[in-house]
């Protein structure tokens, strides 16, 4: 994709599904298709935290590349609440690199999660 294409600058997020519910688990695997760099992860509480250990840690592959602390925080009631984000990520993932996350020792607390990322402009086009 050219740095002239329309497209070249759009973030793009992928809706991974709900996190949590046991501990040290894996949760919302994403495969990418197209070389893409990853630039954040999103995490929607839906349960409550019952211990400070509740948290999302980020994987590419099995290696850890970031977390997010989520304690005790509420649930969101609106857009606005509950929702807490990594530091940014720009991890470069290959076609076909796999995302997911993984909670921390909470085994109450649950997220949804939503990965943002980007094509990068040496993506191959189907």
């Amino acid at each position: 994709m050219p740095y002239d294409d329309p497209d070249f600058s759009i973030r793009r997020e992928n809706f991974a599904g709900e996190a949590g519910g046991g501990t040290t688990t894996e949760y919302a695997k994403f495969r990418v298709f197209q070389a893409s760099r990853l630039k954040k992860v999103h995490a929607f509480i839906t349960t409550a935290g019952t211990a400070t250990t509740h948290a999302i840690n980020v994987y590419h592959g099995t290696t850890s590349i970031g977390a997010i602390a989520l304690s005790t925080s509420t649930a969101n009631a609106n857009a606005l609440g509950g929702v807490s984000s990594s530091a940014l990520l720009d991890r470069v993932l290959a076609a076909g690199d796999q995302i997911s996350v993984k909670t921390g020792a909470d085994a109450v607390g649950k997220a949804h999660i939503i990965y943002e990322y980007e094509v990068t402009p040496d993506a191959v086009q189907s």
